[in-house]
């Protein structure tokens, strides 16, 4: 398989998940939250969100390594297809991945890649191991698996931390700053830690 230098592809970390910012220990909200659920019924009603958008930042820390750019990630759940576009603060694009019915291509520096198996590309082009799989669940406070643990703020009862496996390797991801979307309480800004490894997102908007 093909191999690129890590120093040349720090932007193909970022968009496995998908953004900049600093998160909070807490979940906070900026608007008056006048939707109040347990738990259990948000779980219920976010699994069944299978169409979203989210424009927003990410941003890469690893030793002293930091990267950041603009991210547009659509998914359409039920129809099994994602578009995921990253470009710099100047509006160059850097990356572009297309996935449709299992088939994923990424085009980055004017060459194009493509496997039916979006781990094993990512690992092919960076050498590290990404929670691809997990992410679309993870950005809306879901479990995974069922093994999965989701720490709850005691007053919102949003989540604040979720702890998980992936792949062998141990996953947290922080939530803060909610903002209520339609009938949705839906987090701004997420941190993602595996080893050394920390993503920043912060989103701007979610189009449901």
């Amino acid at each position: 398989m093909f191999k690129i230098k890590f120093q040349r592809i720090n932007t193909i970390f970022l968009f496995i998940i998908f953004l900049s910012g600093c998160a909070l220990n807490k979940a906070t909200t900026s608007i008056d939250t006048t939707l109040k659920q347990s738990p259990t019924q948000r779980n219920v009603q976010l699994s069944k969100l299978n169409d979203w958008q989210i424009k927003g930042k990410i941003g890469f820390l690893q030793g002293k390594k930091r990267e950041s750019v603009s991210l547009n990630w659509q998914v359409q759940g039920l129809e099994n297809k994602q578009r995921l576009n990253l470009t710099t603060y100047l509006g160059i694009n850097v990356l572009k991945l297309s996935s449709e019915n299992g088939q994923h291509i990424i085009e980055i520096n004017g060459k194009t890649y493509q496997s039916e198996n979006l781990d094993h590309l990512i690992y092919s082009l960076t050498g590290f191991t990404f929670p691809t799989k997990a992410l679309s669940f993870w950005l809306k406070g879901l479990a995974f698996q069922p093994q999965d643990k989701l720490i709850y703020d005691r007053v919102t009862q949003l989540p604040i931390e979720l702890f998980s496996q992936y792949d062998g390797h141990s996953w947290k991801i922080r939530y803060s700053n909610y903002k209520q979307f339609d009938q949705y309480m839906l987090a701004m800004k997420f941190t993602i830690i595996q080893a050394d490894l920390t993503i920043k997102i912060s989103v701007y908007n979610w189009s449901l």
